[in-house]
């Protein structure tokens, strides 16, 4: 966002100039993993955006997930670097929200914690920068399921996203086969991204998740992790 260039409502910008800034360039130091324009990593995730994000233009969505089979930091990294390279596009709004109540890896990997965001209910808020904002839920990591079942929870998460009015909402869903957290966010998302970690995953393990997702969410496509980046 870029102080009333992007034609949004007086609301909606005071909305987002109230989110505190995180340090993106030094998270960046401490992980070199976050991609930085130019980069040849970052290429890959261009890539990945234009191909996927046009075909969810073109169908309407506003709501992609990315996850990954087990706890690692491939969906986050992912889902992260996706953020920051549709935030290169001028004119455009992205928020990242991590539904990963149990680990917050996103929070993790940007140097922050829940208690520096702006508190709207359930949620806290940042800004990496001026078109890409941060989300995280404060629960507990026990309920993380359960909260995501929750319709008072949805009807919340739908109240903060009309605030904030994003171009796009990229979703962190927890890990598909780590527990029932990643079952339970898989209907807040309209679509899909399933990353490969090229290290651990099979294909056995990659069957599981596309039954799991069956009937619930369609699948996008997939991206490896480390192997195509």
């Amino acid at each position: 966002m870029d102080g009333g260039t992007t034609g949004y409502q007086p609301n909606t910008q005071r909305y987002w100039d109230a989110m505190p800034r995180l340090d993106l360039s030094q998270a960046q130091k401490k992980q070199p993993e976050i991609a930085r324009q130019g980069d040849p990593a970052a290429d890959g995730y261009d890539l990945l955006r234009t191909r996927i994000l046009g075909e969810v233009a073109e169908r309407e969505w506003a709501r992609v997930g990315v996850t990954q089979a087990a706890t690692g930091r491939a969906a986050p990294l992912t889902a992260l670097n996706l953020a920051l390279s549709e935030a290169r596009r001028p004119k455009r709004s992205i928020l990242l929200l991590d539904l990963d109540i149990a680990r917050q890896p996103v929070l993790r990997y940007l140097g922050a914690d829940l208690e520096t965001g702006r508190a709207d209910g359930s949620f806290r808020l940042w800004r990496a920068n001026d078109q890409l904002g941060v989300m995280a839920i404060k629960a507990s990591p026990a309920e993380a399921a359960t909260r995501l079942l929750d319709p008072a929870f949805r009807a919340e998460m739908d109240e903060v996203l009309a605030k904030a009015a994003p171009d796009i909402v990229i979703l962190h869903v927890p890990p598909l086969l780590a527990g029932d957290a990643g079952l339970a966010g898989l209907p807040l998302a309209q679509g899909l991204i399933l990353v490969v970690d090229a290290q651990a995953d099979t294909a056995a393990r990659l069957r599981e998740c596309q039954a799991r997702m069956r009937d619930i969410c369609p699948l996008l496509g997939l991206f490896h992790f480390d192997a195509e980046v």
